[in-house]
């Protein structure tokens, strides 16, 4: 018996070195590799642990979670292919795609579906089974759009909603997704450059490209329609020189924006801005304003290894910003972000023309947050008469009317940011800050919360752009640059002009104002930055607006790219024969005037005659959501509203009626 054991042990012992010495044998690489399973013992495929995470059951030891599934999928320009990292994991997954180039991805966990916006084939691309495949693996689409695009950038999706936002010729496709196919439900003409788009809750955001601003289309598969569609808002983000992607988090209420910088540069002067408590910040804003850089997380610098980051991925439960990195080459990732600066990335991983990035996880996907709420319009009206402030709403009814210090003023702006009404006096030569405006009830007198000192001779408008305040006084005919923190004014420039002032208003950074006496409209392009010093200053263009004999006011939307202008006539009828102009899509009209150049009365629609009841019509402000003007008729002593502004023309008669004495500035708040 104890032989017969020996000589069975000696032959296994045999066998198994046998097979032990074939397994090591350089024929093994000959083998294929097993096919992962969530038994193997080894840690492939998709699984965020050992044979767990993933496809696989939840890496769980009966207490907590060991891992989880932290997905970053990742378009390229150069080949096509679909990257797919796992985090935690530390893998990488390559798809091989029919495509050549793509930008624009999404998965959908929970059918396993990966779509892709295909720059070579010009239509979306939707992948299945995508946690079941190897590294390697060819993919045929499982379905398709059809080949509408024609430079696609980015995607969003909103249920079945699949939007591309392609900048070919700047228009959104909205397609429909059956589960077999994409329908091509809407094309949408976009009135800016597009690229990066994300949804909060139903509200459709977009950067606009070649700028650092952000607009919102409000509710927007509601409103969809074929034809152009006008933003609902459109604000800067101050300190992005022109911004590309966008993502945002409905969890951490956090907004994610890149900055590719200088396109030429594409080595070392991108970042990106975090803004956190996002909601809270970006709908106090009123169309065209600014969102101040101090209320914003900055990641720039050599360190970051970012020069054009192209698009942003974000995982609220670590706080982690991923890049791609377009310009490097790279797939980025940063955390501990803290107050921002020249952070090291602690995720870095090769990937040439990195083009679009999504991020996927269980406890992220689908956080979209909620749709904005609580929007608000009031108007704000100063008179000469008494320096009373009179607020409506946005039917022009009257909300209340509030003294003030002064007893003559002109030039009003109301911040939300700081719930406080900033105005120019007239009788004390001064700016004044009045503080929880919003809280002052009807018939009552405040006094400002600090003044400024009395630099001024005989304000006329005031314009602001971020913490900087702009009065046009036509005492000595000068801009006043002031800059406010809260607690008071500082006079930084005053700019000797060579014309007669009055009103002026912001597009963007430029300043445009009124050349009083004539019909003229000047421009000052960057004009916080361009104009630093004390002294004279020259407009960038000087153009003649036909049709006027002599303006005063003016305002300009963002969101309808619409400028309106009043003429007040012959300054000595006070009662007849004033009007106001409009002209749509002005940017592009005043980019292809020369310097001493017409815009023709063509290009414009004009409201003027005995009905309108407009003689010298000093101020306006338009309600791009209403598309209603208002005006400041310190003539008849009014306040007047003319409904469906963009299409009336000639003798019309006000909606809006309402007595002001002395009636002189209006703002606009419209979030």
């Amino acid at each position: 018996m104890k032989k017969q054991f020996l000589n069975k042990l000696f032959y296994s012992l045999f066998f198994i070195g046998v097979i032990t010495f074939v397994s090591c044998s350089d024929d093994d690489n000959l083998e294929p590799d097993p096919m992962p399973t969530c038994s193997d013992g080894i840690m492939n495929g998709d699984e965020t642990g050992v044979d767990c995470g993933g496809s696989c059951e939840p890496c769980d030891d009966g207490m907590v979670v060991l891992g989880r599934r932290t997905e970053l999928f990742v378009t390229n320009n150069m080949d096509g292919n679909i990257s797919k990292y796992s985090i935690t994991g530390d893998s990488l997954v390559t798809l091989v795609t029919p495509s050549t180039a793509a930008e624009g991805i999404y998965y959908d966990a929970a059918s396993d579906v990966a779509v892709q916006a295909s720059r070579s084939e010009l239509k979306l691309e939707a992948y299945s089974d995508i946690s079941t495949l190897i590294s390697g693996t060819s993919v045929s689409p499982a379905s398709m759009g059809t080949a509408d695009l024609e430079s696609p950038r980015e995607l969003a999706v909103n249920g079945s909603s699949y939007i591309v936002s392609d900048n070919g010729s700047n228009r959104f496709f909205i397609y429909e997704n059956n589960g077999s196919g994409f329908t091509l439900s809407n094309t949408v003409e976009i009135p800016f450059s597009v690229w990066g788009i994300t949804f909060k809750g139903d509200d459709l955001y977009a950067v606009v490209d070649n700028t650092g601003d952000l607009a919102v289309f409000y509710d927007f598969l509601a409103n969809v329609t074929d034809g152009i569609l006008r933003p609902s808002k459109r604000v800067t983000i101050e300190g992005i020189v022109r911004t590309h992607g966008l993502t945002y988090s409905g969890s951490d209420d956090v907004m994610v924006l890149t900055d590719i910088g200088d396109a030429a540069n594409t080595a070392d002067d991108g970042g990106f801005h975090v803004i956190s408590d996002f909601s809270s910040k970006f709908d106090l804003l009123s169309d065209g304003e600014l969102l101040p850089v101090e209320m914003q997380t900055r990641v720039a610098g050599p360190s970051t290894l970012m020069g054009n980051p192209i698009d942003v991925a974000y995982d609220s439960e670590e706080n982690a910003v991923y890049i791609s990195e377009v310009g490097n080459g790279k797939v980025l990732g940063f955390t501990s972000i803290g107050t921002g600066g020249d952070l090291t990335p602690s995720y870095d991983k090769d990937l040439t023309a990195a083009s679009s990035i999504y991020f996927s996880s269980d406890e992220t996907d689908g956080d979209t947050g909620i749709s904005s709420v609580n929007a608000m319009t009031r108007l704000y009206a100063t008179s000469t008469a008494n320096g009373d402030v009179t607020v409506y709403n946005g039917s022009g009814m009257l909300i209340k009317t509030i003294s003030t210090e002064s007893t003559s003023s002109e030039g009003i702006y109301y911040s939300a940011m700081n719930d406080a009404l900033i105005q120019a006096s007239r009788s004390d030569t001064k700016l004044e800050y009045y503080g929880t405006f919003s809280a002052v009830t009807d018939l009552t007198s405040i006094v400002a919360d600090f003044s400024g000192s009395t630099d001024l001779m005989s304000p006329r408008e005031i314009a602001v752009y971020g913490n900087n305040v702009v009065v046009s006084d036509n005492g000595m005919n000068r801009f006043y640059v002031y800059e406010y923190d809260g607690t008071s004014f500082a006079l930084i420039n005053t700019l000797e002009l060579g014309f007669n002032a009055w009103g002026i208003t912001f597009m963007g950074n430029h300043l445009l104002a009124v050349v009083d006496n004539t019909s003229d409209l000047a421009l000052f392009e960057n004009f916080l930055t361009s104009f630093t010093a004390n002294g004279a200053i020259t407009p960038d263009k000087q153009i003649t607006v036909e049709g006027i004999v002599r303006t005063h006011g003016i305002d300009y939307s963002e969101a309808d790219d619409v400028l309106v202008m009043t003429d007040i006539g012959d300054a000595a009828d006070a009662n007849t024969d004033g009007g106001f102009q409009v002209t749509q899509d002005f940017s592009s009209k005043m980019e292809v005037l020369m310097d001493g150049g017409t815009l023709s009365l063509s290009d414009q629609t004009r409201v003027a005659g005995a009905s309108t009841l407009m003689g010298n019509p000093i101020d306006v402000a338009y309600d791009h959501k209403t598309k209603t003007i208002f005006i400041a008729e310190i003539g008849n002593g009014k306040v007047l509203g003319f409904r469906d502004a963009l299409n009336i023309t000639g003798d019309v008669a006000p909606a809006v009626n309402n007595d002001l004495e002395a009636a002189a500035s209006l703002y606009l708040y419209n979030n």
